[in-house]
């Protein structure tokens, strides 16, 4: 039987609308719990091809009852590497983020990397897929990565745009700041993983849920780079103006 391993995630935050109070000695943020009972394994259709490593990363959206809401391969070497990857965590159990002793919805970044001899190897970093798709993959590989901004041929033009509800009990307050939101736009111009650090989340619970919302309704044209449509990484800073929606 396989042994129960359980990973923590370095997630960030989702949607929350309402704050609680922890109980004594209970952290203000616990990250998701993933307990991986169901190893990834090496492709065997690339052992006939000679491949002996490889890696993938893909970005997880957990919702409040520890389910496994959206998933997102963002980076592969190979795309076996990827199937592998998402089909492990399909069969994964997770205990969602949980924010003053309450239960949140959260994304994380896992990276896997896959050795024909050996265990796969995952971890929290999506700094590590981009060193490994740069570094040490030879050139011509069927590699794949999300690309950044400057890598497209132009910005994708938004084709539906959704203002955050700044709630008016907030905006009559003194209460503002500044909420940072991270997502993906995929291939179809549709965005992903919309999310916010856990600082941000500490700072202003109510902004940053009204504002992930928004952005999960956006929608653009299809990113190109060399005009084939890709996947890209983007942000979107939401500035908060008291009295001032």
């Amino acid at each position: 039987m396989k042994s129960l391993r359980t990973l923590a995630a370095c997630a960030a935050a989702l949607c929350g609308s309402f704050s609680f109070a922890a109980l004594p000695g209970e952290p203000d943020y616990i990250p998701v719990q993933i307990h991986q009972t169901e190893e990834a394994t090496f492709p065997r259709s690339l052992v006939i091809d000679g491949i002996k490593s490889g890696a993938a990363t893909v970005a997880i959206a957990i919702d409040d009852n520890g389910h496994l809401a959206d998933y997102l391969v963002t980076g592969y070497s190979k795309p076996a590497f990827g199937d592998q990857a998402v089909a492990a965590i399909k069969k994964w159990k997770f205990e969602p983020a949980r924010i003053h002793g309450a239960p949140r919805n959260s994304k994380a970044d896992l990276t896997f990397r896959f050795e024909l001899e050996g265990v796969v190897v995952v971890t929290m970093s999506a700094v590590s897929n981009i060193e490994l798709i740069h570094n040490k993959i030879a050139p011509g590989a069927d590699s794949y990565t999300a690309c950044t901004l400057s890598q497209l041929d132009r910005i994708p033009n938004p084709t539906k745009i959704v203002n955050p509800v700044y709630p008016a009990q907030l905006a009559r307050s003194s209460r503002g700041g500044h909420v940072l939101v991270e997502f993906y736009i995929d291939e179809q111009g549709r965005v992903r993983m919309p999310s916010v650090n856990p600082e941000t989340i500490e700072a202003n619970e109510e902004l940053a849920a009204v504002a992930v919302t928004a952005v999960s309704q956006w929608h653009f044209d299809p990113p190109l780079s060399r005009g084939r449509a890709v996947l890209v990484l983007a942000q979107q800073d939401f500035s908060f103006k008291p009295g001032a929606p």
